[in-house]
């Protein structure tokens, strides 16, 4: 009898911690600090933002500094003039770097890309936590970009370097 009620209490924690961490993203989700419908592998992809605004400084007092800093999500500036979003407990590393302008498509519009830089993975696959954290980051991201100029335009390519899977755990 006493395997059994070991792997009772396991399968009761398990399920208990489970049904935590539905509650917390789907507290994320309701609030609006994450996006439930992006794809299972949306941080393998690039996310490029054409847009009036002019420059990463005004692109960061935008940001929702309080919902990152609840999700343990800091954001610096770096020397080479990009945002850098990294996690607390060390899940992942984002950026968001200014890219050259392009005269052809007229003055005053500039390019932005977030990429995924670095994921914690686990048993070959990235672990979940990470991914709401990127999530959380990119929705901010977005959001900023949509309250400074209502017409930003996104784009979203897959790189082709990553050889994670998504994980259920």
């Amino acid at each position: 009898m006493g395997p059994f009620i070991v792997i009772a209490v396991v399968v009761a924690a398990g399920l208990i911690i489970g049904l935590l961490v539905a509650n917390k993203n789907n507290k994320l989700f309701e609030s609006g600090a994450a996006y439930r419908n992006r794809p299972a592998d949306f941080y393998t992809q690039m996310h490029t933002f054409r847009t009036t605004v002019p420059n990463l400084e005004i692109l960061l007092s935008a940001l929702d500094g309080r919902t990152l800093a609840q999700q343990g999500i800091t954001v610096i500036r770096d020397h080479a003039d990009r945002l850098v979003f990294r996690d607390a407990m060390d899940r992942f590393t984002a950026t968001l770097t200014a890219l050259p302008e392009d005269p052809s498509l007229g003055e005053g519009i500039s390019f932005y890309r977030f990429t995924v830089n670095r994921v914690k993975v686990k048993s070959g696959t990235i672990v979940l936590s990470a991914r709401m954290g990127i999530n959380v980051a990119l929705t901010a991201v977005e959001k900023a970009f949509l309250t400074l100029d209502f017409n930003a335009v996104a784009q979203r390519v897959y790189m082709t370097d990553w050889k994670t899977k998504t994980s259920f755990f």
